[in-house]
């Protein structure tokens, strides 16, 4: 079927000038299966044939490689010189955002407020061979019955969360203050303090040139690691971040709300003197996380902006996952890139998600306020 190689290797090779595209092993399952009709109609109507060449070393994804069919309109010699067109891998993801869906609906995904339209046209002016019966039209909700049916479960727990991590912050922050002052030793040098400086948010004091070495390396203390003034990072900069909503997509734990898909896009490019090694290449990469369209959903989407305008969000450094070197990796605030399974595979459910989120991204200096 095809041989296995890492999944970053597959998503470089599946990048934006590819005839490639990195598709979850289950959805391709499907339209290999069930989906087989709509398949056809993608094959008819874009002149392509889709078929995996690559499978991920751990299964959950495979290379599809899109050809010409030999006597269509893109066809010819049957191999393609160049990358596919923008068009035609744009077809090839919609077709599978509708398969996706569809498993969603027939396995007990995420939860949807109402039926999936069809996700393809029929394959046959007459309408035989159609995959989807279009559902019976129903009646849209209205923005204050939207409201009305709203869990207020769901916003008194994010508010007693807030609550308690506000709690947490005035305690420590008190309890750090009390400990400092009575501590006349330095947590740099560890020695006794020299003209001492003490930091006004935390109470932590330490040796005036102490701490004016260790903010020359990043403003923030060296014991709790409180940031002050603002934290740049080294994240590339010529990455774009896009949010779209979906209102009738709930993610499991989060009822009543619909989901906040955050799409971030990085093209390949060049190390600056800022990264690790400098003028060696790194490549692109595009990376899905989801949040609950709630209010503490959109509370920490707005840090999420301000944490990617100051460039903290990923860095260049090597893979965790699969040892890879000189590659974007996440910078130590995470996301959720499943839409289900739990924390074990990076999804919802996850009760306290969004408290220890808003804790990193705190420790970074990027509050709600």
């Amino acid at each position: 079927m095809g041989s296995q190689v890492s999944s970053d290797e597959m998503s470089v090779r599946a990048g934006q000038g590819s005839d490639e595209v990195l598709v979850s092993q289950a959805v391709w399952d499907y339209l290999a299966a069930a989906g087989r009709p709509w398949l056809i109609d993608f094959q008819h109507k874009q002149g392509m044939s889709a078929g995996i060449v690559r499978r991920g070393e751990r299964g959950g994804c495979c290379a599809v490689r899109l050809q010409p069919v030999e006597g269509s309109r893109n066809g010819g010699a049957g191999v393609m010189d160049g990358p596919i067109s923008s068009e035609t891998r744009k077809a090839f993801i919609d077709l599978c955002r509708c398969a996706r869906k569809e498993m969603s609906k027939q396995d007990g995904g995420p939860k949807r407020k109402r039926a999936l339209l069809p996700c393809v046209g029929l394959l046959e002016p007459n309408g035989e061979g159609s995959l989807l019966q279009p559902p019976p039209p129903q009646p849209r909700r209205s923005q204050r019955q939207q409201q009305k049916f709203r869990k207020p479960a769901d916003e008194e727990a994010c508010a007693m969360l807030h609550e308690a991590a506000q709690r947490k912050d005035i305690d420590s922050s008190l309890a750090s203050r009390s400990e400092a002052e009575d501590n006349s030793t330095c947590s740099i040098c560890m020695g006794d303090i020299v003209e001492k400086t003490t930091l006004e948010r935390c109470g932590h004091s330490f040796c005036r040139s102490c701490l004016d070495q260790a903010f020359k390396v990043k403003k923030a203390c060296p014991v709790c690691r409180l940031v002050y003034g603002q934290l740049i990072g080294n994240q590339p900069a010529n990455g774009t971040m896009i949010v779209e909503r979906d209102p009738h997509l709930e993610l499991p734990g989060h009822d009543g709300y619909g989901c906040i898909c955050i799409i971030y896009s990085f093209p390949p490019g060049l190390q600056v003197p800022e990264h690790p090694n400098p003028g060696v290449r790194y490549p692109g990469t595009d990376r899905v996380a989801y949040l609950p369209d709630s209010p503490e959903g959109n509370r920490v989407l707005g840090m999420l902006r301000r944490a990617f305008e100051q460039r903290l969000i990923f860095t260049i450094g090597t893979s965790m996952t699969t040892g890879m070197q000189n590659v974007i990796t996440w910078n130590d605030i995470h996301h959720k890139t499943s839409l289900w399974g739990g924390p074990r595979c990076f999804g919802y459910p996850d009760p306290t998600y969004l408290v220890r989120v808003t804790e990193e991204l705190r420790e970074k200096g990027i509050t709600a306020d």
